[in-house]
């Protein structure tokens, strides 16, 4: 999916990404999905100038991993640490990171940023301990960092 970067893009999206999970039987991560997906896709929106904003699920067993685009590399993600208690934003990566089985944002280039989750069902990764991701060619692990490869 692809959007305009409105002030309405993350509810169109994490809409949208709930739709995929559910008619593709993942009903157990639609809640986790969609607060990541709301979170990562507003900071898309509210701290860059990106026109538009890209949203790709990828579905590998009971593996899902979501995929946001943007076209500010430049501007980084932030964690929330030293926020005061009366803070009234700085909390997505947070909420994310606690949400998310695993999450990172990597530069693609010059041009491109991702920021990706995966969500395992309960019972899969409690029985598995399954940890791989499919990730985009330029590959982060679990924090922000940028690399160029």
């Amino acid at each position: 999916m692809v959007a305009p970067s409105r002030a309405d893009t993350p509810r169109i999206a994490r809409d949208w990404v709930v739709s995929v999970l559910r008619s593709a039987g993942h009903a157990e991560l639609e809640e986790r999905a969609r607060l990541c997906a709301s979170e990562v896709v507003t900071n898309a929106y509210r701290h860059t100038d990106t026109a538009e904003i890209a949203v790709e699920v990828a579905l590998a067993g009971d593996r899902v991993t979501v995929y946001v685009s943007d076209c500010a590399p430049e501007r980084w993600p932030r964690g929330g640490g030293g926020l005061g208690s009366y803070a009234t934003g700085g909390r997505g990566l947070a909420l994310v990171a606690a949400c998310a089985d695993e999450w990172a944002a990597v530069a693609q280039g010059e041009c491109v940023k991702v920021v990706w989750f995966s969500l395992v069902e309960e019972g899969q990764r409690m029985a598995t301990g399954e940890t791989g991701v499919p990730v985009p060619p330029t590959k982060g692990s679990g924090i922000a960092e940028r690399r160029n490869e």
